[in-house]
């Protein structure tokens, strides 16, 4: 059992919840609420989220100044919001990662317990995320988003979602129309790397907004982002660094190494980079080093981009009943 996770059921035992290690979420009833607690941000185990689903008498939402009273009356409560059905409030502690851990055993009760004060108060029933009946409900998360749903639901939910699958895996990956895509969105990847370099900046931002140009022109263009379209994806993104690079060099050459006095313009400098190399106007190990570190920083914010729409893929379609060991897609029975 990791630290986390030894935390994590301490914090469901404390709350009288129960751990559900799988989903790494904190799941139960409080007087008759069906409530999940989780982190929005793994990088954030200890920053607590409450989820629930609840109705007022006239069906209206709660306000903002409705959500700041409550976070004044209870202290372990802070920001909160409603989205239809969908009641969610942040769990306070301290911003010390440690005191915030230890303090979580009686913050997480305190914040339970009060926010179950609050909808009691105003007469809030418990309900289902979907159709807002008073009807017994259970937790589900499905592509990342938490829901409370009767098994009426539950089953149109499964249904829509296998629907949906359906359509997608009918739908034919065009490579060649993908690749245009993702060359396309690399074009702000490009522009990014060169106006950071003009800056005097090489940031791993433009790696990231590299990695999201290319995948999502990658999918609008080639209809589906499959497994193959994210190989494809990956190496134009090294391909096209490596212009964003030269082109940064070329401005460079045009308007400090001569180029512009020469008569030479932007395109014929570009052309001209290797052969300055050669003759000593710039030097190979700047260059190169400079090259390197710009493929560093495209790693540090691509591959966290890559890998969340890795995830977010394999997620599609699948819907998870909280507490169960066995996860099952939108098409099992």
């Amino acid at each position: 059992m990791s630290k986390l996770t030894d935390v994590y059921s301490q914090l469901a035992a404390s709350a009288g919840m129960r751990y559900d290690q799988v989903n790494n979420v904190i799941y139960g009833q409080k007087d008759g609420f069906d409530m999940v607690v989780y982190a929005e941000d793994s990088q954030a185990p200890y920053a607590l989220t409450i989820h629930t689903a609840a109705k007022t008498p006239t069906g209206a939402a709660f306000t903002k100044d409705e959500f700041k009273e409550l976070s004044k009356t209870v202290d372990a409560l802070g920001v909160g919001k409603q989205e239809g059905n969908h009641i969610t409030v942040s769990v306070v502690g301290s911003i010390n990662q440690k005191k915030l851990r230890d303090s979580l055993g009686s913050k997480l009760p305190e914040a339970m317990n009060g926010l179950v004060s609050f909808l009691r108060n105003r007469g809030c029933q418990p309900c289902c995320s979907i159709c807002g009946q008073p009807e017994d409900v259970s937790a589900y998360v499905s592509a990342g988003s938490y829901f409370h749903l009767c098994s009426g639901c539950e089953a149109n939910m499964r249904g829509n979602l296998a629907v949906e699958e359906q359509k997608k895996a009918q739908k034919k990956e065009n490579v060649a129309g993908g690749i245009v895509g993702a060359l396309l969105g690399s074009l702000v990847g490009v522009l990014c790397i060169v106006l950071f370099s003009q800056l005097g900046y090489v940031a791993a931002l433009s790696g990231a907004i590299m990695a999201v140009g290319v995948l999502k022109g990658y999918e609008l263009l080639g209809g589906r982002l499959t497994k193959k379209g994210i190989v494809i994806s990956i190496v134009i993104m090294l391909i096209m660094t490596y212009v964003g690079d030269r082109i940064d060099t070329a401005i460079l050459l045009w308007r400090d190494g001569g180029g512009a006095d020469a008569g030479y313009n932007l395109f014929e400098c570009y052309r001209l980079v290797p052969f300055a190399i050669e003759q000593g106007a710039m030097e190979m190990s700047v260059y190169i080093g400079n090259l390197a570190l710009l493929y560093v920083f495209l790693l540090l914010g691509a591959v966290p981009t890559v890998i969340s729409k890795v995830k977010e893929k394999r997620e599609e379609g699948r819907m998870v009943k909280i507490g169960s060991a066995l996860g099952f897609n939108s098409s099992s029975n």
